[in-house]
């Protein structure tokens, strides 16, 4: 695989938690950002990516980091994770 996600999450959320366990259990590369303590990283990142929810899911290549695509919230991941076969 030659690509990873990063979750940004708040330690509250259990979309967000949901997002990670999908992702651990299918053993696809991820590092989750929790931003319980960071306001204002979490607005900043609402405002670029225009999604106000959490969990926000990037994808991003493994070679030098670039992020690839902004995919969304949970039921994103889940709909990509499918739509690219490692779901059913």
């Amino acid at each position: 695989m030659l690509h990873y996600y990063t979750v940004y999450a708040m330690s509250d959320c259990g979309y967000c938690a949901r997002a990670v366990s999908e992702l651990g259990e299918l053993g696809i590369d991820h590092v989750l950002v929790i931003m319980d303590k960071s306001p204002d990283f979490h607005s900043l990142l609402k405002n670029k990516y225009d999604h106000h929810t959490v969990p926000l899911i990037i994808k991003s290549n493994k070679a030098d980091g670039v992020e690839l695509e902004f995919i969304g919230g949970c039921d994103d991941l889940v709909a990509r994770l499918i739509e690219e076969g490692y779901k059913d």
